[in-house]
């Protein structure tokens, strides 16, 4: 098909320019009035953008002129395939260079907001030949052969393609490089991971990925686009970097804030050049359903407005089981370092600073001194608190706020039940932004009859350092009602444990003491999360401590093998590792415990399997919600 294409390619460069202006006038009225292609689409788009600014004889010159635009854009790319880049140097003009020239020089890498403007194939090949290292997010295509085109055509001139699902890391990775990555967001996106924003003065759903980012870090975002001037020369344009003023406070606020800013220079490109934009997509498509971040905006508004009443009828947290938890105690705040200090490895990874490696010494320093004592249970009086703390890079952390999974689980192979695991926004603790891990196991009717169990565990993790403030467990079971609620003071080495029963078979018990903790510990849920942050290598084991009712334990994690695992959601590479922990709960291993993550930058939990007390436990993933 190349070989073909390039044939073709040196015809139409032999083909004089007037001809072929002639046959894309042709070519722009066959498509327009003969076949009508989408000519409604099109008719109605440009009503709803300019229909109380133009009149009606105007919306059909540009309509005409949208269709030779088409034809004009297929003759470009056909005759691009055999150009170098002195060819496309010497047909293509950019301008606005010098708005990203001082982070080129500092390898700072950015974005830029694109849309189907112009020839916007030739926009991203001609900063690419001007020197510019770019990656584009994009569709894959549905065509194979078309795709395959698209990648040779791409490929070229180094330019990188990150296809729109799982790309996350990868892109984090092309900005950290000092890349540029191109994002199209003039397309239409739906609810529940839509936004429905205002375009042209009309709702139009706006996919919120590129506000997402920007909240994860503070990325630079340039308006760029491409147009054919009066002489048929494609010119692309860099305009300044976006400002977005005074942002909200809340975060789903930021999003629709952000994604707002983004459309409203995406109209202001279109208006220039409104006969060169993608008029034949449904951009205002009805926005039928809720999205995700509307409904969170609105339940935070609620909470606000209630907050005081909540707060004045009650001194103490309810809990599902109906036991009243008591006040957290006061919890000194994390010296925090911040994520300055840091420097990329070749994973990708944040290499340690000065201050970090002279703790890690310490530890094994300390380590050694406790040398023939057990290897799991750690010496609680040799390791020293860490005085500071950390942040970790947000690119480097592989879940968000708005990540749910459901887990089937079976016991001794009969359907056990299922676990949901979820990411949502947690509160301010101790002057610190934190995620609320929350999960809920849930036993099946089979189990049921036998012993029921819904149970609910919330852990609240710091966003930025991964260490857990406060855990909650509340378990609902035939024989027992239990709360347990655990403050973690990192700074001061101090878990305050609580814990309340009620059984009348196993006796009722209350618990309220003060344990040592070992700085940076996680607990039992958290520390699922922390394991999908680390790197893995065959045969290389990762170590991290959990607090779990008054002890600290070692958590070994040894990958043993690179597997494809089979779930309902789908097939995924993943990490088998091998689990070694000491517990002494119903928890309590009694053989080899192993878990499945995705060999990706999410490293979701996609199977585990595990010889436990009350006997064999399996899950196995079925869902994935992200965002």
């Amino acid at each position: 098909m190349i070989t073909f294409l390039k044939i073709l390619s040196v015809i139409f460069n032999f083909i004089p320019q007037v001809l072929l202006d002639v046959w894309a006038k042709l070519g722009g009225w066959v498509l327009c009035y003969g076949i009508k292609f989408r000519k409604g689409i099109v008719k109605d788009n440009l009503e709803i953008a300019f229909g109380k600014e133009k009149k009606e004889a105007e919306l059909n010159q540009i309509m005409v002129s949208n269709y030779e635009h088409y034809v004009f854009a297929f003759f470009e790319v056909i005759r691009s395939i055999i150009w170098s880049k002195k060819n496309y140097l010497a047909n293509t003009k950019v301008t606005g260079l010098e708005n990203i020239i001082p982070f080129l020089k500092e390898k700072r890498g950015g974005v830029f907001l694109g849309a189907h403007m112009g020839n916007w194939e030739f926009a991203v090949a001609t900063v690419a030949v001007n020197g510019i290292p770019i990656d584009v997010v994009v569709k894959e295509s549905k065509n194979a052969t078309g795709q395959k085109f698209l990648r040779w055509y791409r490929d070229r001139f180094g330019i990188g393609v990150f296809l729109e699902t799982k790309t996350v890391k990868d892109i984090f990775n092309s900005i950290n490089a000092g890349r540029f990555v191109v994002f199209i967001l003039d397309q239409y996106m739906g609810p529940p991971i839509g936004v429905p924003v205002t375009f042209f003065g009309r709702e139009a759903g706006t996919a919120a990925g590129l506000a997402l980012f920007c909240e994860k870090r503070d990325i630079p975002v340039f308006p760029a686009y491409n147009y054919r001037d009066a002489d048929g020369k494609l010119c692309t344009v860099i305009e300044p970097r976006l400002e977005y003023g005074e942002l909200p406070q809340t975060r789903d606020s930021r999003i629709y804030h952000r994604t707002q800013i983004y459309n409203n220079a995406i109209e202001s490109m279109i208006r220039k050049h409104p006969e060169q934009w993608l008029w034949l997509h449904r951009r205002w498509k009805e926005f039928k359903g809720q999205s995700r971040w509307a409904a969170q905006i609105a339940s935070r508004t609620l909470v606000v407005l209630f907050a005081g009443v909540i707060l004045s009828c009650a001194s103490k947290e309810t809990s599902p089981t109906g036991i009243m938890i008591p006040p957290d105690p006061t919890i000194e705040s994390p010296v925090v370092l911040e994520a300055t200090t840091f420097s990329y490895d070749r994973d990708g990874r944040v290499e340690p600073s000065k201050e970090e490696s002279k703790s890690k010494a310490t530890s094994k320093t300390n380590k050694k001194s406790v040398k023939g004592k057990s290897d799991s249970k750690l010496n609680q009086e040799s390791i020293q608190p860490t005085p500071t703390f950390q942040i970790i890079p947000p690119d480097q952390i592989p879940f968000e706020v708005g990540e749910r999974i459901e887990i089937d689980l079976r016991w001794l192979a009969l359907p056990a039940g299922k676990a949901v695991l979820e990411v949502r926004e947690g509160p301010i603790m101790n002057g610190r932004p934190t995620f609320q891990l929350w999960g809920n196991v849930l036993s099946s009717k089979l189990v049921d009859a036998i012993y029921h169990i819904d149970n609910t565990a919330e852990s609240y993790i710091d966003k930025e350092l991964l260490i857990p403030y406060k855990f909650l467990l509340h378990m609902l079971e035939s024989k027992q009602n239990k709360e347990t609620r655990v403050a973690f003071d990192h700074v001061n080495a101090k878990a305050y444990y609580w814990a309340k029963r009620i059984s009348e078979r196993w006796g009722n018990l209350d618990v309220d003491r003060i344990d040592v903790l070992t700085s940076k510990a996680k607990d039992l849920w958290s520390a699922i999360y922390y394991a999908r942050y680390l790197n893995y290598k065959l045969n290389e084991k990762q170590r991290f401590v959990v607090y779990e009712n008054g002890q600290n334990w070692e958590v070994e994690l040894l990958p043993v093998a690179n597997e494809l695992v089979t779930s309902r959601v789908g097939a995924f590479q993943c990490w088998k590792i091998l689990v070694h922990v000491s517990l002494n709960n119903v928890l309590k291993p009694m053989g080899d415990v192993y878990m499945w993550l995705s060999d990706d930058s999410k490293k979701h939990l996609v199977k585990f399997d595990a010889k436990i007390k009350i006997g064999s436990l399996y899950g196995l993933l079925t869902s994935i919600r992200e965002r």
